[in-house]
């Protein structure tokens, strides 16, 4: 029996690894907890997204009997969106089984699963990171690779629309009203959906933004006003409101995560959108790009390995292969104003 003899049973095949590196419980980014994109796999490497303008119109009155009036036609358009390929790779080296083989012995597999596990934890934790990069990405409306600098969609270009304009809160001036801010942000949004129900609208806030949206006086005695009336005042002041609370309508909450020094929301900015809405965000998983998954429905996450040369080890291979895209880009509003 060789030493890498083990890596042929079927705790090592592609079904068994991908069920593997699914099953992993990594917790999800703030995007992934706010279950604000929606999920699905497709069976082919790029998708074609039909948008109807369904167009609404103000009905004409006519006499009893009189024709009706004529609806207006709908306008189809299909675009073609090529779903990106993520994936990265790691070996467990001879060395690193060595100490752990035993002839004949079944606890062999389950040590060697285990040092196989570990390996596909660490890059599922990556390719956790990088999905929730592209969504936060398809937040803004323009989505770039890992660089921060090839575009993969420009969702602007892609549904022909411009981007809202930029609105500066004047966050850096303590006494400017933000109240009347919140609604002209919720406005832009609510024409841009058009009519389509949303459960709430959002903000991530960037550190800076943030720093100078809760020391805001109108921010301030507005919190303060509604913790008084269930008995907390001052908590506003005592308590560490990162993880967010409503002012004006809008949910405001601090988003600081980020990898190494790319910060995934910039510190001096903040991104309006809405929550709830149907078809808005979606994230659509293609299939992996092995001779087994062909014409199979895409899946979150693959892992799969091979021998190396002169079999001195096994390479794993992570992917994920996901677009992510916002539907409605005019629905997304970019805030400043710590400056």
């Amino acid at each position: 029996m060789e030493i890498l003899d083990v890596f042929n049973g079927n705790a090592f095949n592609l079904a068994s690894l991908t069920d593997a590196i699914n099953r992993i419980p990594v917790a999800p980014g703030k995007l992934g907890k706010l279950g604000l994109f929606s999920t699905k796999g497709v069976t082919t490497r790029s998708v074609i997204l039909e948008e109807r303008d369904g167009v609404i119109q103000l009905v004409q009155s006519q006499p009893y009997g009189a024709p009706a009036n004529v609806s207006k036609k709908r306008n189809r358009r299909a675009r073609n969106f090529i779903i990106p390929h993520f994936p990265l790779f790691d070996t467990v080296m001879a060395a690193e089984v060595q100490g752990i083989r035993a002839f004949g012995s079944q606890s062999e597999v389950e040590s060697v699963a285990q040092v196989v596990n570990d390996k596909i934890a660490v890059m599922k934790q990556s390719l956790e990171a990088t999905l929730e990069w592209l969504r936060l990405g398809a937040l803004k409306g323009i989505v770039f690779d890992s660089d921060g600098v090839t575009v993969l969609n420009n969702l602007f270009t892609e549904f022909g629309v411009k981007a809202q304009a930029v609105q500066d809160w004047d966050m850096h001036t303590a006494a400017t009203e933000q109240a009347p801010h919140c609604m002209a942000a919720i406005r832009a949004i609510e024409d841009a959906l058009g009519g389509l129900p949303y459960d709430h609208i959002h903000c991530y806030m960037g550190d800076n933004v943030w720093d100078k949206f809760i020391a805001n006086t109108s921010v301030k005695k507005a919190y303060e006003r509604w913790a008084a009336a269930g008995g907390q005042a001052g908590s506003f002041l005592r308590d560490d409101m990162r993880t967010g609370f409503y002012f004006g309508g809008i949910f405001f909450e601090n988003y600081s995560g980020g990898v190494g020094s790319t910060k995934f929301i910039d510190v001096n900015e903040g991104r309006v959108f809405p929550v709830g809405a149907a078809g808005v965000f979606q994230t659509i998983n293609g299939p992996a790009d092995y001779i087994e998954t062909v014409n199979t429905i895409g899946l979150p996450f693959y892992a799969k390995q091979e021998a190396l040369a002169f079999n001195k080890g096994v390479g794993i291979e992570a992917q994920s292969n996901s677009l992510n895209i916002c539907t409605y880009p005019r629905a997304l509003v970019k805030i400043i104003g710590a400056s």
